[in-house]
């Protein structure tokens, strides 16, 4: 990726920086990475060690951006108690527990799943300060238990225990096709067009949708395809067609086959040769 140049006649403020790509890039600092500033306008230099040169620069992008996040808002709260990141304690944290899920002073308290999310961030952050030697103590408090197959693991003391892992809903096929035109083609439920409706492109976003559930492909992993990455050979009996999704773009960094009914692919091609030509 070519270095950006700062042009320091068009930005009068940033005239000395004009080498800043060099700094960053001697820092650590890569296209993507989170800056974080303080309310006063200040950049934390050890925090900023952890979010661009520790474990933490690899994880995906968008655990990374929930994640920053979930710092901001634990920051906030200790920064109206007049402290910094690195100066949480464990009372804090409980304090920040009950604030965050139960308190009447809170009017966007969060569940229990939410929390646990936000505490799981707040334990990678503070585990690596404290085996780095930035701080002594973890705010948060660990005990030991023993995982799926007998080893003992360790979890946050304060971690929600009935936390909903998901909130799933099943659905037939009619509720689902029914989903589809009412909220994405802009169909009543009577099944006719609904003439208030504003949307545009309904045959993308529906093409979209279907080639989710034929597939099982992640938001991200089915908006990367390019054209000629939709299956296209039809399998035996010719309902079902099969592609290769590149490494790159899956959670798990591995290839893989995926299949998508033969319906679906008809509905992409169609918003491929329509509303997209």
């Amino acid at each position: 990726m070519p270095k950006t140049r700062v042009v320091t006649d068009r930005i009068p403020i940033l005239a000395g920086w004009e080498d800043l790509a060099d700094r960053e890039e001697r820092s650590g600092i890569h296209p993507g990475d989170p800056i974080l500033l303080s309310p006063d306008y200040r950049i934390d230099e050890v925090l900023s060690l952890y979010l661009c040169r520790s474990s933490f620069s690899r994880l995906e992008h968008e655990t990374k951006r929930n994640y920053t996040g979930d710092y901001c808002v634990f920051f906030d709260f200790l920064w109206g108690r007049g402290k910094n990141w690195s100066e949480a304690t464990a009372d804090d944290l409980w304090d920040f527990e009950d604030w965050r899920t139960r308190s009447p002073r809170n009017p966007r308290k969060v569940g229990g799943t939410r929390w646990n999310r936000g505490l799981a961030a707040l334990s990678r952050l503070y585990g690596w300060a404290v085996d780095r030697g930035y701080m002594l103590v973890n705010p948060v408090v660990m005990y030991s238990v023993l995982g799926r197959n007998g080893e003992v693991v360790s979890v946050p003391a304060a971690r929600a225990k009935h936390a909903r892992a998901s909130n799933v809903r099943w659905l037939t096929p009619r509720a689902f096709r029914l989903w589809m035109d009412v909220g994405l083609r802009g169909h009543t439920a009577e099944g006719g067009p609904d003439p208030r409706w504003v949307g545009r492109l309904e045959d993308r976003n529906a093409a979209y949708a279907g080639l989710l559930l034929s597939s099982g492909l992640r938001l991200t992993e089915a908006a990367s395809l390019l054209t000629f990455e939709v299956p296209g050979t039809r399998l035996e009996g010719n309902r079902y067609s099969s592609s290769r999704l590149a490494r790159a773009v899956t959670k798990t960094k591995k290839a893989r086959t995926f299949y998508a009914s033969a319906v679906v692919l008809g509905e992409v091609e169609g918003y491929v040769e329509s509303s997209r030509a």
